[in-house]
């Protein structure tokens, strides 16, 4: 089974840039246009692998965070038939986000999994549970920083 695989890459020091492009250049990563592997990266496009083995987002993104370690990055693989899509982010000051997306990378949460971690402290108050563990859970650090990027873009900044 298999859905397209897709990578933005919002910043990476130069150091970094080469072991990025052969991770892409490995996975069959490619810009809209390109026939080829990319020769260099343009950050903000999006890079995408066609029909990519379900669950490589995962080792994509490991590797991603272990090479290019400075590199804030969002990596998503695309829904199959009625399983969600899965989507990571990473921002070096903040860690590692994941979720379920949808065909954009739009990362979403589970109705069930948010019940089922609201309840467990029965006691706290939505501002106590977002100052702790729903600020992770919502991935709202990360989102937050990936979010300047993509607004930047969009605004031609």
């Amino acid at each position: 089974m298999s859905a397209d695989l897709q990578l933005l890459i919002h910043s990476a020091p130069a150091r970094e840039l080469v072991a990025i492009l052969d991770l892409m250049r490995e996975h069959g990563l490619r810009g809209e246009y390109e026939r080829g592997p990319a020769e260099a990266l343009l950050l903000g496009q999006v890079y995408r692998a066609q029909d990519a083995v379900l669950g490589l987002c995962e080792e994509v993104a490991a590797r991603l965070e272990e090479d290019a370690p400075n590199a804030v990055f969002e990596l998503w693989q695309d829904p199959h038939w009625s399983a969600d899509g899965h989507y990571h982010a990473y921002v070096p000051q903040f860690g590692h986000f994941e979720a379920g997306c949808d065909a954009e990378g739009v990362p979403h949460i589970g109705v069930h999994d948010l019940v089922q971690r609201l309840s467990s402290n029965p006691g706290a108050t939505l501002a106590d549970w977002m100052a702790s563990e729903g600020a992770s859970l919502l991935g709202v650090a990360v989102l937050a920083v990936v979010g300047e990027y993509r607004t930047r873009q969009s605004s031609g900044a």
